[in-house]
């Protein structure tokens, strides 16, 4: 950075003539419209550009975070140079004579941003110099005037003066635009002291005068408004006992305020409301808002303008009853003497409130001994349940007309006063079904004279009674006894509905995971009493996800139904088929005599899942897995006997599917070879010891040396023991783990861009490519790893970069897996397909997926040159590629021959051990340099040197 010597360009004589003149003055014309900061920087910038022409001006101010600027004009920067305006800047305070008020240059963009971004597209606009114009105000720097410009030389002493009079002009407006801003607030804050003095004055005659609660709380909030000066007021009581927050009066509100509406105050989605933060700490709660009610109450929002609100809790007999809320249109915080005034019209209010509720308790109180016999007769003559007093005499004292309903009596309760029990049961009885049990039973209880609760009633219509019995005791005697009946058939029916769905499947109708353990561990227990034998079986329905990407939730589930019932026509009635979640069934065969049945049975509900499913017309061809294990063959318990079939399903999946597999012990041996291969993997990735090795992709026209090489191939090896380097092969499993996968392929794109760029310091730019996971590439956190390496070495894409993905990544979600290749292609990231040919639908990707690169994979390389059949499936792939203009890399390419034959057949990338096993990043420099291709290639060689010597010497056409 430096100040510039006088330096006159040519083309600025009309500058240096009447520009800065012109533009001061029309500066200062703005300046007369009394501008806030904001717009007064937009003024300023309009000037600079009609004055200075395409400077790229803007203007940056510090956003409180020490050397972070922010743009603050222009607000919206044009579409085509928006990387030039970036919303934040670093300005160091190495910028000296700049923090004294001295206009700087800065030459090298990075002293100032520190972005590689910025300073990519700087160079692309071959923008070599800013310039810092600082603005201040009492001395301080509060903003600074960007301008950038192709060449140093355009900063002349001329200009530089100029940009210091705009600068002293803005600064000195916005230092009259504070002091004006002073003067108001003085103003305003003489104007609410006389308001405040009206308020109490107003609020001590209302005190005086008014008659009740409700009055009181609605003229306290119109004299807020009206004589207090506040835009708004509302005042919320706080319910205790349902914890609710109740609107009880109101002015101001716009819309249509209802009172009475209701607010939970512990909801957690209104726990930072200042109303709601008031009542629960009991203080003082000062906010600017742009709502004057909390979130979710249920009234009319006055638009989106900013207000300032302060709410006061309001206590009475030392607790807080509720909060009244003053608003006011201008955003600024409630100064202290306002909130002072305030908390004097609450503590009026809570004065007011504390009178007029004694009060009214005086007159409850006088009507609650009044009403209590009418209650006692209301609640014995409650329609819900039927009541029956006897005396101590086994009379009837008391019936209400609920007990007549439920036993169907025609008679009034009051035909059943004094009326024997002996008479009253022989009405009862054609009403229980089972009347001489039910007799017997009343007569058990009364004997016994103790509270019973909840007795079961069935009556002779399937109806469900309730009984309580209660006796009534009067100083120690027994004076009667109390009776109550009531209906629970509905809610009888709602629970066993809810023990069905708890213990039953809904879509399937089949036993639950819940309810398969029951039933497992009783067939466990009868099966170890009797010494017989039970299998155990975990069912998955192989690829099921497409059938609800193909026909929805709901056509899915009918395939589950149907497939349910398919199987459970193949069982016996003792068998067990339940549903344990997803498309997966779990199964109970009891019985079985020996191995080949279970296998005879396996064979027959596979070969049944089969068939097509008919589903809304259309034909869903599936097939299953399922995993066995026998017990007491296998001694392990319920829980066990379930993860041991489990174990057997994945070993079928692994196996090709569509098959299934009996457990073995093996296959919990694997499974714990494979997490302990995880957990090495997962310290590694921890410690550093994962390695990447690079291996060479080669033009088979190509030259020696780095002309003939097309790039290198990242690959993952785990050193932990120190005893040589583990291949991907063994852990491949883990690279697609849900915790690991995105940690291990950011560290790979990490590794693989630094040793790039180490190799572009060393003189050799050689394009490298990674390996990324199907999990690492479906995540939503792929393209911001993508970005955060790139950002380290953005050098890396002039060089070229690229990422194979295997055929399993669009098999699992094709959408997503295209809109992430799609998007790979725009920011400039070259794709290939890996293992090219050994998935499920290669062609289908080609048409689909926007990939550049095809790498053929290695089982069809290997035996090329004497497997007719391969030498046909690698012709037919290459012509497939060059048809759809998509480059063929060959894998495992192990001798020269093969890279003749491949050359023979139109592919022109090959990669493997004949030219050259995975090395260290320290030796692809010396490497590629060195690189000779085989002589059986001199040929083609030539040709490639030919056709590059015709484009060096073809004339230049310039576009039009």
């Amino acid at each position: 950075m430096r100040n510039m010597d006088h330096r006159v360009l040519p083309g600025t004589v009309a500058f240096l003539d009447d520009g800065p003149h012109a533009a001061l003055n029309e500066l200062a014309d703005l300046l007369q419209r009394q501008m806030a900061p904001p717009e007064l920087y937009a003024a300023a910038v309009g000037v600079l550009e009609r004055t200075l022409g395409d400077l790229l001006a803007c203007v940056v101010a510090p956003d409180g975070s020490g050397d972070g600027w922010h743009r603050e004009s222009p607000q919206h920067a044009p579409g085509e140079l928006q990387m030039l305006y970036p919303q934040r800047l670093s300005l160091p305070r190495t910028l000296g004579a700049f923090w004294h008020g001295e206009p700087q240059i800065v030459l090298d963009a990075r002293e100032i941003e520190g972005s590689a971004t910025l300073v990519r597209v700087y160079r692309q606009r071959a923008i070599v110099a800013t310039a810092l114009v600082p603005v201040t105000v009492a001395g301080q720097v509060r903003a600074a005037f960007v301008l950038r410009a192709t060449s140093a030389d355009v900063f002349s002493d001329q200009v530089l003066a100029f940009l210091r009079c705009v600068a002293a002009t803005v600064g000195t407006r916005i230092e009259l635009h504070e002091q004006q801003l002073l003067v108001v607030q003085s103003v305003r804050e003489r104007a609410a002291q006389y308001r405040a003095l009206g308020l109490l004055d107003s609020m001590t005659e209302l005190l005086a005068h008014a008659p009740g609660e409700a009055l009181l709380l609605s003229e306290t909030c119109r004299i807020a408004c009206a004589v207090g000066g506040y835009d708004a007021v509302w005042i919320g009581l706080l319910e205790v006992a349902t914890r609710e927050l109740q609107l009880v009066a109101q002015a101001g509100l716009r819309g249509a305020p209802g009172i009475g509406a209701r607010l939970a105050v512990d909801d957690i989605a209104h726990a930072t409301d200042a109303a709601i933060v008031a009542i629960m700490s009991g203080q003082v709660q000062s906010r600017r808002v742009t709502s004057t009610v909390p979130a979710g109450w249920p009234l009319l929002a006055q638009g989106d303008e900013p207000r300032a609100l302060l709410a006061l809790p309001l206590c009475i007999e030392c607790a807080v009853a509720g909060v009244v809320v003053l608003v006011r249109a201008e955003p600024a915080s409630f100064t202290a003497p306002e909130v002072r005034v305030a908390r004097g019209l609450v503590s009026a209010l809570e004065l007011g409130l504390r009178e007029r509720r004694a009060d009214v308790s005086r007159v409850v109180a006088e009507r609650a001994s009044a009403l209590h016999a009418l209650h006692l007769h209301a609640a014995l003559s409650a329609p819900h349940a039927g009541v029956l007093v006897l005396s101590a005499q086994r009379a009837v004292d008391f019936a209400n007309a609920a007990f007549c309903a439920l036993f169907g009596l025609d008679a009034k309760p009051a035909d059943l006063e004094n009326l024997p029990i002996a008479a009253l049961r022989a009405r009862l009885a054609p009403t229980y079904a089972l009347p001489q049990q039910e007799l017997q039973r009343v007569e058990e209880i009364l004997a016994a004279g103790v509270a019973v609760t909840g007795d079961v009633v069935n009556t002779r219509d399937g109806r469900v009674l309730l009984r309580d019995f209660t006796p009534i005791m009067i100083d120690g005697v027994a004076q009667g006894s109390l009776w109550q009946l009531r209906d629970v058939t509905v809610q009888r029916h709602h629970e066993l509905r809810v023990e069905q769905l708890a213990f039953f499947d809904e879509v399937s109708g089949l036993p639950n995971r819940r309810r398969l353990f029951e039933l497992l561990e009783a067939a466990h227990a009868t099966a170890w009493a009797q010494q017989s034998v039970v299998a155990v079986g975990v069912l998955d329905m192989d690829r099921f996800k497409s059938v609800n990407d193909t026909l929805g939730r709901s056509g899915g589930d009918r395939v589950l139904a149907e497939a349910a019932a398919r199987i459970l026509g193949l069982l016996r009635p003792d068998d067990v088929l339940a549903r344990f979640g997803g498309d997966e069934f779990a199964l109970i065969i009891s019985g079985l005599d020996s191995k080949e049945q279970l296998d005879a049975i396996s064979r027959v509900i596979l070969q049944s899942l089969r068939a097509p499913f008919d589903v809304a017309g259309e034909r869903v061809q599936l097939s299953a897995s399922v995993g066995w294990t026998m017990f007491p063959i296998d001694g392990a318990d319920a829980e066990g006997l379930v993860r041991h079939a489990e174990l057997a399903l994945y070993t079928a999946k692994e196996e090709g599917r569509d098959c299934g597999l009996l457990y073995d012990p093996t296959m919990e041996a694997e499974q714990l070879r494979l997490r302990a291969m995880r957990d090495r993997v997962a310290r590694a990735l921890q410690t550093g010891r994962l390695q990447l090795l690079f291996q060479p992709i080669v033009y088979i026209d190509g030259l020696p040396g780095r002309n003939g090489v097309a790039g290198m191939e990242a690959l993952l090896r785990l050193d932990d023991t120190g005893q040589g380097l583990v291949e991907p092969a063994k852990f491949m499993h883990v690279l697609d783990d849900s915790q690991l996968a995105r940690p291990i392929g950011h560290y790979v794109l990490g590794e693989a861009l630094k040793q790039c760029h180490a190799w572009m310091l060393a003189g050799v730019s050689v394009p490298v490519a990674v390996n990324i996971s199907t999990r690492h590439l479906l995540h939503p956190a792929f393209f911001g790893d993508i970005d955060s390496v790139l950002e380290a070495y953005p050098d890396v894409l002039d060089v070229g970069f690229g990422i194979e993905v295997t055929e399993t990544g669009p098999a699992m979600d094709e959408a997503r897996a295209k809109a992430v290749i799609e998007e790979c292609r725009l920011r400039g990231i070259r794709v290939s397909l890996d293992d090219f040919g050994t998935g499920s639908a290669s062609l289908s990707h080609l048409q689909k997926l926007d990939v550049e690169h095809i790498k053929l994979d290695q089982s069809f390389v290997r035996d090329i040159l004497s497997d007719e059949r391969n030498r046909a499936i690698a012709a037919g792939v290459i012509t497939t590629a060059r048809m759809l203009a998509k480059t063929v890399i060959a894998e495992g390419v192990e001798t020269a021959e093969q890279g003749d034959l491949l050359a023979s057949l139109g592919c022109h990338q090959l990669q493997g051990f004949s030219i050259a096993r995975p090395m260290p990043s320290v030796a692809v420099p010396g490497w590629v340099t060195r690189w000779k291709p085989p002589l059986s290639w001199a040929h083609l060689v030539a040709e490639r040197r030919t056709l590059l010597a015709s484009q060096r010497d073809a004339p230049k056409v310039l576009p039009d």
